[in-house]
């Protein structure tokens, strides 16, 4: 049977995984005098607006979000990813759902531990 009418939306996701950058944000004065290696994970849900077309979300584009946030400093990684969540859904009007992982590289902490991360996940309401 030959189905009729609009098919329904498609829902997509893009992302970036595994972005290194370098920043002065830190609970801790000398964390944020001295700096240290972040990576940071970004993950995108968007809806296809007509059939056979995507929104252009460039990943350029996102990079530069986060050099420019990262280069603010900050004493907190879960407020960093807060405000490149916020600077993506911004910027583009086709970001439903936008997830952000900051991981602090080596967290200066008595165990060793691979990272210390904050993860916000933010919808477009």
């Amino acid at each position: 049977m030959e189905s009729k009418g609009k098919l329904p939306a498609t829902r997509r996701a893009i992302g970036l995984s595994g972005i290194k950058v370098y920043g002065h944000i830190g609970y801790l004065l000398p964390e944020r005098e001295v700096g240290r290696l972040f990576r940071v994970d970004i993950r995108i849900e968007y809806q296809q607006i007509e059939e056979g077309t995507d929104p252009l979300i460039d990943y350029r584009e996102i990079a530069k979000l986060i050099q420019t946030t990262f280069s603010a400093g900050g004493m907190l990684i879960e407020k960093v990813a807060e405000q490149i969540g916020q600077a993506i859904l911004t910027r583009w009007d086709c970001a439903e759902k936008v997830e952000v992982w900051v991981h602090k590289i080596h967290p200066p902490i008595t165990i060793l531990a691979q990272s210390a991360y904050a993860y916000v996940e933010m919808v477009r309401g």
